[in-house]
């Protein structure tokens, strides 16, 4: 029961997660500085509970912790920030969440946490289907802006669900907030590197930091988004998988979706709609036999 409740935690906090970035981004933030400040100021606020770093890197556990740093948040955040100047919050998370459970399925298959079945067939090509109808409108209309922040999301989402596989096996010899902590150091330093290598930092951007919607968007992101619901899911990836672990993406996706109608008036079209249901549908079919399945679980 104590599972289903940081579960529930963990949906809802990250289903509002795509609305404070939204914020971030309109008050003229540089996305890729906004998703550095965040890791950033995760480090800081960590390093006054956190005291086992160097006992982390510790067997030979250096390069896992480095990699999965830098696909689940330097690459993961940058390119999902990026997307979402051209694309709408709502349709962001839709995309995004519906991905994941089929990604962590098919992932976990090839490493062998899950053994293959016609499921995986089924599912994968429903996925493909779905995402050909989110590109398919997006690409076609006049400017391509729309469908490459699509396909930043995409690719993110690809990110965040290989660097959940690699970053498995440290939980248990790593604590789940020490191993958030050391994910945030690495990443945010990247993504600042990246900002500025890209000229994202200079006076005037920095400045855009200090306003109160940019000030919201980081407290929300770093304390909730990160320290809370990140160190939950890997509390999570530990006890249930990382298929079932997963399992947010059915929740997640309408909080955010109803939070953009509401804060920002966004508008889903035919097509998305019918693409994200077919991610769905692909998703519930990946997760269902497992969700019964998966031995040595705590059901309560």
């Amino acid at each position: 029961m104590r599972n289903l409740a940081l579960f529930g935690v963990m949906s809802l906090i990250w289903g509002l997660t795509w609305a404070a970035i939204k914020f971030g981004i309109d008050a003229g933030v540089p996305p890729i500085l906004l998703a550095g400040s965040r890791y950033l100021l995760t480090a800081s606020i960590l390093l006054l509970v956190v005291r086992e770093l160097r006992s982390a890197f510790a067997e030979g556990r250096s390069g896992r912790i480095i990699l999965s740093a830098l696909l689940t948040n330097a690459g993961t955040y940058g390119l999902l920030f990026w997307g979402m100047q051209t694309v709408p919050s709502g349709l962001s998370g839709l995309v995004n969440l519906s991905l994941i459970p089929v990604l962590l399925f098919a992932l976990s298959a090839l490493v062998g946490e899950e053994r293959p079945t016609w499921r995986h067939g089924i599912a994968l090509g429903l996925g493909c289907v779905g995402l050909v109808g989110l590109f398919g409108s997006r690409l076609a209309e006049q400017h391509s802006e729309n469908g490459m922040g699509l396909f930043a999301i995409v690719a993110g989402t690809c990110c965040y669900c290989i660097g959940s596989v690699v970053a498995r096996p440290l939980i248990g010899p790593v604590k789940p907030l020490t191993l958030t902590m050391l994910h945030a150091i690495i990443g945010g330093a990247a993504l600042m590197v990246i900002a500025l290598a890209t000229g994202e930092i200079e006076p005037g951007t920095m400045s855009s930091l200090i306003s109160r919607p940019a000030i919201g968007s980081l407290l929300y992101l770093s304390i909730l988004g990160t320290i809370v619901a990140y160190t939950l899911y890997l509390r999570l990836l530990k006890a249930w998988g990382t298929a079932r672990a997963g399992l947010y993406a059915f929740i997640a996706p309408i909080i955010a979706l109803a939070a953009g109608a509401w804060l920002f008036g966004e508008t889903i079209g035919v097509a998305e709609i019918g693409g994200t249901m077919l991610l769905l549908l692909a998703a519930g079919i990946a997760l269902s036999h497992n969700a019964r399945h998966t031995p040595g679980e705590d059901r309560t």
